[in-house]
């Protein structure tokens, strides 16, 4: 992995910052995306930028609407020893919301992640003809995700409104990340198929999101040129979202699920590399149908040590 620009499963936590005045507006705070890790030998850093759209509209008055987009600039990085792989994530959240009571915009850093990857088992063989080199890896790993993001909630504010949990740059709470990455390579192709769960507590203010699982698969190809190499890769990305909990009860419609296409480029030259990836919702059923993602992009710059 240390010497191949491999793809990979990089799971990291895109929190968004806004304000809304209904309970079902916007996304969920925390979200997983695939992602491409760079070439490197001991370490990168990295600096990545996502802007998302969503729209709601309240199912029992059509006259209350939420149009939500988001910027995420988020620092990043990794380093391996030997079979263990430490990664860090840091963003930053912007956030503009066009509704039925105006306009507001708000920005905020989000929730620190950090994750850990190690590698279990790894396997190189060629095919009957001796023509393919197939290569098998798996890799097991946690995370921590840190409340050290803006998250200013006032349940005593006789304003409250229980939508205000998603309208902040933080979850406010501690939780923890376990998955479990396969990558098959195949001379210049591959596939990484990665299934993750995450364990989300309470906060201060005991609203707990549900708990959350993530699938994702992609294929790619690698094109090389003199000392370039391009990677196209195609994929699609499945998320289900436990019911949030709030003192105990059940936050109505707050499940659902998210089933998306991704189509993306990589291209490294030397120890830089760019990136860039679209997020394509297919099928989604997001707080009873009353939120929907419209569209997602995701750009980023690596820098390899």
């Amino acid at each position: 992995m240390n010497k191949s620009f491999l793809l990979t499963v990089v799971l990291f936590i895109a929190t968004f910052y806004s304000s809304y005045a209904c309970e079902i507006c916007g996304c969920s705070n925390g979200n997983f995306q695939i992602g491409l890790l760079p070439n490197f030998n001991k370490g990168f850093m990295g600096f990545r930028y996502s802007a998302s759209r969503f729209s709601s509209h309240l199912r029992d008055d059509a006259s209350e609407f939420s149009h939500d987009y988001y910027k995420t600039l988020e620092l990043w990085g990794g380093y391996n020893f030997r079979k263990l792989q430490v990664m860090g994530f840091m963003p930053y959240v912007i956030s503009r919301k066009e509704s039925d009571d105006g306009i507001t915009n708000a920005s905020g850093f989000g929730d620190l992640l950090l994750l850990v990857n190690y590698k279990i088992w790894s396997t190189t063989s060629l095919s009957e003809n001796e023509k393919v080199t197939v290569r098998n890896e798996l890799y097991v790993g946690g995370g921590i995700k840190l409340p050290t993001g803006v998250n200013r909630v006032d349940t005593d504010n006789p304003d409250f409104n229980i939508g205000d949990f998603n309208s902040q740059a933080g979850t406010g709470s501690v939780d923890y990340i376990f998955s479990v990455t396969h990558n098959l390579m195949w001379n210049r192709s591959g596939i990484v198929t990665n299934v993750a769960y995450r364990v989300n507590t309470a906060n201060q203010q005991d609203y707990r999101f549900g708990n959350r699982t993530y699938i994702n698969t992609s294929y790619y190809y690698t094109f090389t040129k003199a000392a370039t190499k391009i990677k196209p890769n195609v994929g699609i990305n499945y998320q289900i979202n436990a019911i949030n909990k709030f003192e105990g009860a059940e936050v109505e419609d707050s499940n659902g699920y998210n089933f998306n296409s991704t189509v993306g480029v990589n291209v490294l030259r030397k120890k830089i590399g760019v990136n860039a990836m679209a997020v394509i919702p297919v099928k989604q059923d997001m707080y009873d149908g009353q939120t929907k993602l419209q569209s997602r992009i995701l750009l980023g710059v690596t820098y390899s040590f």
